[in-house]
């Protein structure tokens, strides 16, 4: 099928030269003026058109402007018998493909139309080369996804708790709900509020944006969520989209959210409210479809109550929340996470490593891991850096760094105290029922710790009447 070029000339006898040249290969559709062109290529776009520059009431640049701000894909070549160099480099400048000029013999005018068909054929042939590459962009993007939505969520863990946390992710993913995730530093809230995302329908209609609340000041994180107008600030030189555009369709997580200043969170719970939200130094409202996560490792009731919070936005953005577990509290876990760590690194490093020996895992065991999933991962990027290939990693070769705390709450957590004077089988069964306490009545860890067989412990739960506490 003929590809559909236009032909906008006021000189009825080249408008024919040029059918006569060109319809053996395209269909051709001739137009006296501008206006009759813009209208029909309201309807059927063609291929490409090619106009001649001085003409009455519009002139070949004014049509360049006009059809490129309509049809920005379509191609033009302007023809002018009175060629400039200033003509020329404005036409180009409009977005035309090219300029050519007429030769003008008499009253005759015609063309070196060997040229103008190798230009013309250039021209649809970048289009369609544009066309293509869109085309494989997003087959691609659309494969990309498709791979991204089979693959496994990412929370490494056979412990109950991990169980509990994957399956809560992928039922809150199926809703819109604003979710805070609360945890200690290290526990992995970033990659629980990609996986929601990566879950969720915003998968393949939005980005996932995470942004650290602290380590902005209040203007810049101001202007990195919601952008700014030009001259809005001394070093606002242009016009910038903020993240809740960016974003738009998608998911943005604010990790630290408790460092946003009250500026901030006010502007943030008027888009929660109303999807809706103005640049730093703009006037215009901008509309936003986006989901918000937040995560903190602070207490924002404590924050509330100090006010240094927004009571408002706090139960805003509390609809849906959960904690992390720390890492101290998921028992084997620890050891899969450092195998999986072992063989990430060992793999970067292109030095192969079989593992962790019995007593490097013990050690990783006992360990507090106040730096929960981070730390661990440091430990084993370090031990992985200077232990010999093709051998275990050793106890040796894992080093720990020990935080020392002098807090009421850290000695009430990691000690056990009883007061002197109580007989030793006393002092055996407070341990146990201070053991059972913070494995929260998981028997099965809780006789790990002690050394014995959860049939063991029950049985002296049972012969003692033990109760833990709540």
């Amino acid at each position: 099928m003929k590809r559909t070029l236009y032909i906008v000339d006021d000189d009825p006898s080249f408008r024919l030269l040029l059918n006569k040249v060109l319809s053996k290969d395209y269909q051709v559709q001739l137009f006296p003026d501008a206006k009759t062109c813009l209208k029909q290529i309201e309807t059927e776009p063609p291929a490409l058109v090619i106009s001649d520059y001085a003409m009455p009431e519009t002139n070949g640049l004014e049509l360049t402007m006009l059809i490129k701000e309509r049809f920005p894909e379509v191609p033009i070549i302007v023809m002018t018998a009175y060629g400039s160099v200033e003509a020329a480099v404005e036409v180009l400048k409009q977005g035309a493909f090219h300029y050519l000029e007429k030769n003008t013999a008499g009253s005759v005018s015609t063309a070196n139309f060997n040229v103008l068909k190798e230009l013309i054929h250039r021209a649809i042939r970048s289009v369609e080369l544009h066309e293509e590459t869109a085309r494989y962009k997003t087959e691609v993007e659309k494969l990309q996804q498709e791979v991204t939505q089979l693959r496994p969520v990412e929370l490494i863990g056979n412990s109950s708790a991990m169980k509990s946390l994957r399956a809560m992710l992928e039922q809150i993913s199926g809703i819109d709900s604003t979710v805070l995730i609360r945890g200690e530093t290290g526990t992995g809230k970033n990659l629980a509020a990609s996986i929601i995302h990566k879950l969720s329908r915003r998968q393949s209609a939005g980005k996932f944006i995470e942004i650290n609340c602290a380590a902005l000041p209040e203007t810049l994180l101001e202007a990195e969520l919601f952008g700014h107008e030009q001259g809005a600030f001394t070093d606002a030189k242009s016009t910038k989209k903020g993240l809740f555009e960016i974003a738009d369709g998608g998911t943005i997580f604010l990790d630290e959210i408790d460092s946003a200043s009250m500026a901030v969170q006010s502007k943030l719970l008027s888009v929660l409210e109303t999807k809706a939200f103005r640049r730093v130094g703009g006037t215009k409202p901008i509309t936003a479809d986006v989901r918000l996560i937040c995560a903190t490792n602070a207490s924002l009731e404590e924050k509330v109550t100090a006010g240094k919070f927004r009571e408002d936005l706090f139960y805003r953005i509390n609809v849906i929340s959960f904690l992390m577990p720390p890492l101290r509290e998921l028992g084997e876990d620890v050891i899969l996470l450092a195998e999986r760590f072992v063989q990430r690194f060992s793999q970067e490093m292109n030095k192969p490593l079989p593992g962790l020996t019995e007593t490097a895992k013990a050690v990783l065991r006992r360990h507090l891991w106040k730096g929960n999933v981070r730390e661990l991962r440091n430990v084993i990027e370090r031990a992985v850096i200077f232990a010999p290939a093709s051998q275990l990693i050793t106890a040796d070769q894992i080093t720990l760094t020990a935080i020392q705390t002098d807090t009421k709450q850290e000695i009430k957590e990691n000690l056990f105290c009883i007061e002197t004077g109580k007989s030793l089988e006393e002092v055996k069964l407070a341990y146990i029922k201070t053991v059972l306490t913070t494995c929260s009545k998981n028997y099965t860890e809780a006789a790990r710790i002690l050394g014995i067989s959860p049939k063991s412990l029950w049985e002296i739960r049972k012969r003692h009447g033990l109760e833990t506490s709540p």
